[in-house]
Order: structure tokens, then C-alpha cells, then sequence
């Protein structure tokens, strides 16, 4: 009798984490690492939650005179074969905004995230 080993090909979300703002909380970033371990190119095209109103990608961009701000990537962010892409503070993260409640320390918030060929992943992030 043969046995054979079937290894299946997946994106892999690790250290995720989520910042909510001070004051009312209005806004919350989350980071984590992203690998992409199938068998080709990606690309997460969006986020959805049930817990905001809007969900984004966004980069961090520092100008010239030294002024940050935050870019919507429009165009998703692309995973190569095989790559491992952080979203941290002061890069890439996902942005979510308009809570639909208040956002407590300890609560458990489920995102999904929506990637062009691999389909919807679902996660869950524990506001710190």
C-alpha cells in the first residue's frame, strides 16, 4: 500500500495585533505578518469587519519636509511566491475607522481578509 503526503498551499496570518486610538476610539491599526505559501503571486485587495464602518489598506508615507501621512493603497498589496510581508506601525497596515461600538481592551474582533486569487481569510484580532 502507498501513502502519499498532500501539503496544502496557504497564506499564513501570525502576529496580529490591533491598536485602537485614544480618546473615543474612532480609528484602530492592525499589524501583522502575512506569508504567502501558495503557489504563486497574490495580492490582498481589501479587508472587511463587522465591528467598523470602513476598512483600508494604507502605506505610510513620510514627505520631503518631513510631514507624514497615511496613502489608501487602491491597488491592494502584491505577495510574491513565497514572501513574507510585515504591516507594521510606520509602513503598511490595515486602517479601520467608524467603530460601530466602543472598542474595549480585551475584546475580540474578527476581520476578513480578501485576497485576489487565494479568496477570504478570516482572523481574529484581541484589543490589547
Amino acid at each position: 500500500m502507498c501513502f502519499s503526503k498532500s501539503v496544502v498551499a496557504e497564506v499564513i496570518i501570525s502576529n496580529s495585533s490591533i491598536k485602537v486610538s485614544g480618546g473615543m476610539g474612532k480609528a484602530a491599526a492592525v499589524f501583522m505578518t502575512i506569508v504567502n505559501d501558495t503557489d504563486g503571486a497574490d495580492r490582498l485587495i481589501s479587508v472587511r469587519t463587522l465591528d467598523f464602518k470602513k476598512a483600508m489598506l494604507h502605506d505610510t508615507i513620510t514627505s520631503t519636509d518631513g510631514v507624514v501621512k497615511m496613502k489608501h493603497l487602491m491597488m491592494g498589496i502584491k505577495f510574491s511566491k513565497g514572501e513574507e510581508v510585515t504591516l507594521a506601525s510606520g509602513g503598511k497596515h490595515l486602517m479601520l475607522m467608524g467603530p460601530n461600538k466602543p472598542i474595549l481592551t480585551g475584546d475580540s474582533l474578527k476581520i476578513w481578509l480578501n485576497f485576489e486569487s487565494f479568496g477570504e481569510i478570516e482572523t481574529t484580532l484581541i484589543v490589547q
